[in-house]
C-alpha cells in the first residue's frame, strides 16, 4: 500500500472504532475490549509493514512506559486474572496513538466531524429506547457519567463547528447534546458544563452577541425538550440542590481516595495490580462499600502499578499543554486562524476529560481514553518537528515489531476465547441449563486456568446444583472449587465467604 491508501486504512480502522466505542458500552467490559484491541493490533501490523515512517513523540514513550508497568505489576498482582485484562486492554493504545499521529490535519477534521453526530445519535438512541438507570440516561454507553461526559465533549466541538460553519444543522445537535446532558443528571458533569461554557466565552472567536445568543438558544431550547420528556419544569432541581460537598455521594468518594492513599503507601512500587483495589478494599475501607473502581483515574493507576503510573499520566497532560501554548503563540497570520480555532478547542475539551477523571473512572472506558489520546495526537501533528521524530524502520525491525504484534494477538484471542467460554456458562446458568454450564466453565478453565473467577463461578454452579438435586456431593464438588479460586486470590472476600458458607453445610451434613 502507498502511504496515501495506508492512511485512509488507518482513517477508516480509526472512525470504526470511535462509532462501534459509543455504541458498544464504551469497550468497558472484557469481551468487547478484548475484540477492540485484536482488532488494533492487526490493523497496527498492516500499518507497520506497509508505511515507510513513523512519526513519535514523548506520549508515546510514556504510554509504552504505562503498559510496561501494566505488564509488571501482573509479577504482584492480588488477582492476576483482574491484572492481565487490565494489562491487554491498555497494550492496545499504544498502537492506536502511534497510528493517530500519521493522520493529517484534514483527516483529523473530518474525523472530528463526526463527533457531533455520534453524540447526538446515542443521546436520541437512549431517549427514544428509555435506555435509562433509576431515572438516569445512561444510553448506549450503559452509565450516566460517562455518556454525560461524552456528550460534553460533544457538544464542545460542536460549537467549534458552529463557529467555523454556522451550520442550522449544528445548532440542532447542540440542543440534542443539551438535552442528553441535562438527561443523566450527572452533576459534575453539569458543573464542567457550566464551567466549559464560560471558558468559551473567553476566548475572542466567541466575543459575537450573535454567538453567545445562538449557543444560548440551543441551550434553553435543550432545557425545554428535556423538561417536556420529564413533564416536569423544575426536573432538575432536587439534582441541582445537591450539588455540594455534603452529598452522600461526593462524602463517599473522599472516603474511597482517603483509604485508597493506604493502600497506595503499601503497594507504592508496583501497585496491587490491574483489579487489586476490588480485592484489597475491605482491609482498607474504613466504612462498609464496595466500589470496583475508586472514581479517580490518577488514584487508580497509582492503584494498580504504582506511583509511577500517574505521573506518567500527568507528564501526558503537561506535555500537551506545552504544546499547546507554544502552537497558540506560533500562530499569528490569518491563514492559521480555523487552526487556532481548533487548537484551543481541543484544550478545552482535553482539560474536561482530564478534570473529570479526577472524579470518575473516564479512562476505564478503553473508548474514553482513546478519544483523549486522539485529542494528544492531534495536537503532536501540528507540533514542531522538535517536538517528535521520524524513523524508518527497516525490515528486520518491521519483523521484530510484527512477531511482538503477533503474540500479543494471540493472546489476546486465547483470553478472549477463555473469557467467551466463561460469558456463555454464565447465560447457561441464566436460562438454567446447569450441566451445559458445567461444560461450559470446565472449558474456560483450560483456557484460563489462572482465573480465579471461573473456578468461584463454577462452585456457585455446584451450589445450584446441590440445592437442585440434594445431592451432597455436588456441594463438595462446590467446596473444591471456591479452594481452587482462594488459592489463586487468597484476599478475596467473595471467595472466602463462600468457603465458609460451604464448610458449615459440609460439616452439619
Amino acid at each position: 500500500m502507498e502511504d496515501r491508501t495506508i492512511h485512509k486504512f488507518v482513517y477508516f480502522i480509526i472512525l470504526l472504532f470511535v462509532g462501534i466505542g459509543a455504541l458498544k458500552q464504551g469497550f468497558l467490559y472484557e469481551m468487547s475490549y478484548l475484540f477492540a484491541n485484536i482488532w488494533i493490533l492487526l490493523g497496527f501490523s498492516a500499518f507497520i509493514l506497509t508505511l515507510k515512517q513513523v512519526r513519535l513523540h514523548l506520549v508515546h514513550l510514556s504510554l509504552f512506559l504505562i503498559i510496561v508497568l501494566y505488564w509488571a505489576s501482573t509479577l504482584v498482582a492480588v488477582d492476576l486474572e483482574k491484572a492481565i485484562f487490565e494489562a491487554i486492554k491498555i497494550t492496545a493504545l499504544l498502537p492506536f496513538s502511534i497510528m493517530m499521529s500519521s493522520l493529517t490535519k484534514d483527516q483529523f477534521m473530518k474525523l472530528f466531524r463526526w463527533f457531533p453526530y455520534l453524540g447526538s445519535f446515542t443521546a436520541v438512541v437512549g431517549i427514544v429506547f428509555q435506555m435509562e438507570r433509576q431515572n438516569r440516561l445512561e444510553s448506549t454507553l450503559g452509565y450516566a457519567n460517562a455518556l454525560a461526559i461524552f456528550l460534553l465533549i460533544t457538544l464542545l466541538m460542536t460549537a467549534f463547528f458552529y463557529l467555523k460553519e454556522a451550520r442550522k444543522g449544528d445548532f440542532v445537535l447542540m440542543t440534542i447534546q443539551a438535552t442528553g446532558i441535562l438527561l443523566t443528571f450527572s452533576r459534575s458533569v453539569w458543573v464542567l458544563w457550566l464551567i466549559s461554557i464560560a471558558a468559551l466565552f473567553l476566548f475572542q472567536e466567541f466575543r459575537k452577541r450573535d454567538m453567545w445568543l445562538q449557543i444560548g438558544t440551543a441551550h434553553l431550547l435543550g432545557f425545554v425538550v428535556a423538561a417536556l420528556l420529564k413533564k416536569d419544569i423544575l426536573f432538575f432541581l432536587s439534582r441541582l440542590q445537591t450539588i455540594q460537598p455534603e452529598t452522600s455521594e461526593f462524602r463517599m468518594r473522599l472516603i474511597y481516595w482517603k483509604d485508597s492513599l493506604s493502600m497506595i503507601a503499601d503497594h507504592w512500587w508496583l501497585g496491587t495490580g490491574g483489579g487489586g483495589w476490588s480485592v484489597l478494599q475491605t482491609q482498607y475501607q474504613s466504612e462498609d462499600y464496595f466500589v470496583r473502581f475508586v472514581h479517580n483515574h490518577y488514584l487508580q493507576l497509582a492503584l494498580d502499578i504504582g506511583i509511577f503510573g500517574p505521573l506518567l499520566f500527568i507528564g501526558i497532560a503537561v506535555f500537551l499543554l506545552y504544546c499547546s501554548v507554544v502552537l497558540i503563540k506560533s500562530i499569528q497570520t490569518a491563514t492559521d486562524h480555523s487552526t487556532l480555532i481548533w487548537i484551543k478547542g481541543v484544550l478545552l475539551t482535553s482539560a474536561v476529560l482530564l478534570l473529570h477523571a479526577g472524579f470518575d473512572f473516564d479512562f476505564s472506558f478503553l473508548f474514553l481514553f482513546a478519544v483523549f489520546l486522539m485529542f494528544v495526537a492531534f495536537i503532536m501533528v501540528q507540533s514542531p518537528d522538535k517536538a517528535t521524530i521520524v524513523i524508518q524502520p527497516n525490515k528486520f525491525v518491521k519483523t521484530i515489531l510484527v512477531t511482538c504484534i503477533a503474540a500479543m494477538i494471540f493472546f489476546t484471542s486465547w483470553v478472549e476465547i477463555g473469557k467467551y467460554y466463561q460469558t456463555r456458562g454464565e447465560d447457561s446458568v441464566a436460562a438454567g441449563d446447569l450441566q451445559s454450564a458445567v461444560q461450559d466453565y470446565s472449558t474456560a478453565q483450560k483456557w484460563m486456568p489462572w482465573a480465579a473467577s471461573v473456578y468461584y463461578d463454577k462452585a456457585k454452579l455446584y451450589v445450584l446444583l446441590g440445592n437442585k438435586t440434594g445431592n451432597r456431593n455436588e456441594y463438595l464438588k462446590g467446596k473444591a472449587q471456591v479452594e481452587q479460586a482462594i488459592h489463586r486470590v487468597p484476599d478475596e472476600m467473595l471467595y472466602q465467604q463462600l468457603d465458609e458458607e460451604l464448610s458449615q453445610f459440609v460439616v452439619k451434613e
